[in-house]
């Protein structure tokens, strides 16, 4: 008898293991036949590559090249991960939205659920479909800058060899801020999910998902103001807890500064630099340590919000 149930429980957790791959493979399969998503990566695409033009027509490329060529090539770099950070996580927050959001609303899940699949099942089968679309989606946006950047170079260099520049250094900077763009992903994705299973329709997701940020950003503005009338730096350190903010600026805490050589017309002159990222800055000084745990904050937030609500509330209203 003992023998039997064993074999039953083992046959069941089995059948999980399959059910749940065979929903991610299915979840993987919808989101390439969304044309939103083919039409977003489109848009995408294209901004990386007016970025990289733009980047081409700077009036100084050629002298910089040849007089600061590490800083030029951190510069290309720091422009390029900024530019992959925020356009993916616009897509992300539509995908998520599509992917999630209009489930609820046409009633797919409602299908889905009545076939057996578990909730959280389906979620994390979702949750894990849309990463690695969107791990995808990074790397192929980062070859196409690289690609970009390196035409960029060798038509700008002038005859110059600016890679033998490039150090131990660079490539460990340029690593810690793949990292940040990758939590940055995780964030943005947990909050578009967090976001259509609490509106349970495209709209909410929509809206929610690309406001959140939007309204970090301005939210600046009104604790500045806030700060002057009541004379206390209290609201000024709220800033330090806003999502978006941290997000912004999370390469200024991780990646650690570098020094660069410079040909000036005096000589040689050794700078310290530092890496920064894009977007409106937290009005008080923050850590690195404290910018890490807000945002692991906001994740294990959404993460739970989105868990909590998939398992206790009805499906079927």
């Amino acid at each position: 008898m003992s023998l039997a149930i064993t074999t039953t429980q083992a046959s069941s957790a089995t059948q999980a293991r399959a059910h749940f791959w065979g929903v991610f493979v299915g979840e993987l399969f919808k989101i390439t036949r969304l044309r939103i998503a083919w039409v977003v990566l489109g848009i995408y695409t294209l901004f990386i590559v007016g970025g990289q033009l733009l980047l081409a027509s700077g009036a100084k490329n050629t002298s910089e090249l040849a007089s600061d060529p590490l800083g030029s090539l951190y510069r290309v770099m720091n422009g390029d991960m900024a530019l992959v950070r925020i356009f993916s996580g616009i897509f992300l927050l539509i995908l998520a939205a599509h992917v999630v959001g209009l489930e609820y609303q046409l009633g797919v899940i409602r299908i889905l659920l009545g076939r057996g699949v578990g909730r959280l099942q389906l979620l994390g089968a979702k949750v894990l479909a849309l990463a690695v679309v969107a791990l995808v989606v990074t790397l192929f946006e980062l070859a196409v800058e690289a690609v970009g950047a390196a035409v960029i170079v060798l038509a700008q260099a002038n005859g110059h060899n600016p890679w033998q520049a490039l150090n131990a250094a660079f490539w460990q900077n340029t690593g810690l801020y793949f990292v940040c763009v990758l939590i940055s992903m995780g964030a943005t994705l947990l909050l578009g999910v967090a976001a259509s299973v609490v509106g349970r329709s495209l709209a909410v997701g929509l809206t929610v998902g690309l406001s959140w940020f939007a309204v970090d950003n301005l939210a600046t503005i009104a604790l500045s103001l806030l700060s002057q009338f009541t004379h206390s730096d209290f609201w000024l350190k709220v800033s330090g807890f806003l999502l978006g903010l941290l997000l912004n600026r999370l390469p200024d805490y991780v990646v650690p500064s570098w020094q660069d050589t410079i040909q000036t017309a005096h000589g040689t002159v050794t700078v310290t630099n530092t890496v920064s990222g894009f977007g409106i800055q937290p009005l008080t000084t923050v850590s690195e340590t404290q910018a890490l745990l807000v945002i692991l904050a906001y994740c294990v937030v959404f993460a739970v919000v989105a868990v909590t609500l998939t398992v206790r509330r009805d499906v079927q209203e």
